[in-house]
């Protein structure tokens, strides 16, 4: 097996409302005129349905060739209306199709925080009558199955908590955490898949209304329960058959370890850099050979369970 990640699949789709939008431009250290959007995409009916997305281009790479996808982002960037600054109606309605990026940072506390984001690669106009939509299409190396456990005692909800390693553009490795696998596929999850094994999922980010929260006891007169907050869940909708370890096409167990030591090399650098303003310094974008010259150190056997 080889001790190589293999290409693997990582596209997000949102469709639905610009929400947020926010445009930065200006030189780089090489002085290429660059331009970086970030924003918000509401993909539902309900303002939680959201999902933050972000794109960099620069008008040449170092070599001085010029990028076609710089001029359409700058076009994009000027043309777009937000919710936050007109109303949904009015805003600019689109197709964003990216992919998952790793999004740590360090926060103003010094405290490192993992996560990842959608790193946009096109916006395309909508087409009138499409759903409005968020979804995921992620192959990669099933690190963790969990039962899904809930409040102070722990209880089981019959649902799935899933990790899979996947990795960007760059050939980052990418933990996407907290999959949810519902109840109604939960046995034939367990029936067909396993920690180690190599899959494609397919995800729809789905928004969760929360538990409404127990009224107080005692006070005065007609109380009003509060609800629980919402939030966006990624829930299993279908899988691919899962592919053995030793099998062709699988992700191996040592390229594995190679690349969460490579990734681990990269966090401990991220936290050396210390809070570097905002959220922080993503490592997202760089490359894995960035790290330096120091060897990183191995994964720990607990990072790759069997």
């Amino acid at each position: 097996m080889s001790d190589k990640i293999k290409k693997l699949t990582n596209v997000a789709t949102l469709v639905g409302k610009i929400a947020e939008f926010e445009t930065k431009t200006g030189l780089n250290k090489d002085k290429v005129p660059y331009v970086n959007v970030k924003g918000a995409l509401q993909f539902g009916e309900s303002s939680a349905q959201t999902k933050r997305f972000e794109k960099y281009v620069q008008e040449a790479n170092k070599e001085g060739k010029e990028n076609k996808m710089y001029p359409k982002i700058l076009a994009f960037s000027k043309s777009v209306k937000s919710i936050a600054d007109t109303s949904y109606e009015e805003a600019t309605t689109v197709s964003i199709q990216g992919s998952l990026a790793a999004n740590d940072y360090m926060n103003d506390q010094d405290e490192l925080k993992e996560g990842i984001k959608i790193d946009a690669s096109f916006f395309n106009d909508y087409n009138a009558g499409d759903e409005f939509k968020g979804t995921l299409d992620v192959e990669g190396y099933i690190q963790t199955i969990a039962p899904e456990v809930k409040g102070e005692d722990k209880e089981e909800t019959g649902r799935l908590r899933v990790t899979l390693l996947t990795t960007d553009f760059f050939g980052n490795v990418v933990p996407v955490k907290n999959i949810v696998v519902p109840k109604e596929l939960k046995k034939a999850f367990e029936d067909g898949y396993e920690v180690g094994q190599t899959a494609k999922f397919y995800l729809d980010f789905v928004v969760n209304k929360g538990e409404a929260k127990p009224k107080k006891t005692g006070g005065l007169g007609t109380q009003r329960e509060t609800d629980g907050k919402s939030y966006v869940e990624m829930i299993l909708t279908g899988a691919d058959p899962a592919i053995e370890e030793d099998a062709n096409g699988a992700v191996s167990k040592e390229a594995i370890r190679i690349a969460l030591a490579e990734r681990k090399a990269m966090l401990e650098k991220l936290k050396d850099s210390g809070y570097q303003g905002g959220k922080g310094k993503s490592i997202s974008t760089a490359r894995t050979s960035g790290v330096g010259s120091t060897k990183p150190a191995p994964a720990n056997d607990e990072d790759i369970p069997f």
